[in-house]
């Protein structure tokens, strides 16, 4: 008897185990609202914002549109050197900001891993936030100063 409660305790975790990877690989990472480092945005304006120190300090790019190349905001290169990140874009379709993890072997883009900026959202300092493990390349490295390209989209 007592067999038997093993076997069935254990097919239940392992039933468990697979319902929550199941339903966390096909969420969509985004980052966390609850984090310490996260609070409200300015006003909309329509910008995404991107700085090179924590706090909205240092170098600041910010976009309206797509950008698969960090390092050729204005005369700015924030390719993997951002802190503090801002989503000011307009409530609506492509809301929502797609961050990129790139290595620097090549000329960026849209191709690795990604998390995702819910419109509204400042982020102060992106230490200790990372990447999710989604089995592209870069899940689970961090955030801060590893951000080489952004799409605005829906869906965080």
């Amino acid at each position: 008897m007592q067999k038997l409660r093993s076997v069935i305790a254990s097919l239940g975790l392992t039933a468990l185990v697979l319902l929550n990877v199941t339903g966390t690989a096909h969420a969509e990472p985004v980052l966390p609202a609850d984090s310490p480092a996260a609070s409200a945005a300015a006003a909309p304006d329509g910008y995404f914002y991107a700085w090179g120190h924590i706090n909205r300090g240092g170098f600041m790019c910010h976009w309206s549109g797509d950008d698969p190349d960090w390092s050729t905001c204005d005369s700015v290169n924030l390719r993997n050197d951002a802190s503090s990140l801002e989503n000011r874009g307009w409530p609506g379709p492509y809301e929502d900001v797609f961050l990129y993890w790139d290595d620097a072997d090549d000329a960026g883009g849209w191709d690795h891993t990604r998390a995702c900026l819910p419109n509204g959202l400042y982020l102060n300092n992106l230490t200790g936030i990372y990447y999710p493990w989604d089995g592209r390349q870069g899940q689970g490295e961090t955030l801060n100063d590893n951000i080489s390209a952004h799409r605005w989209g829906s869906g965080c």
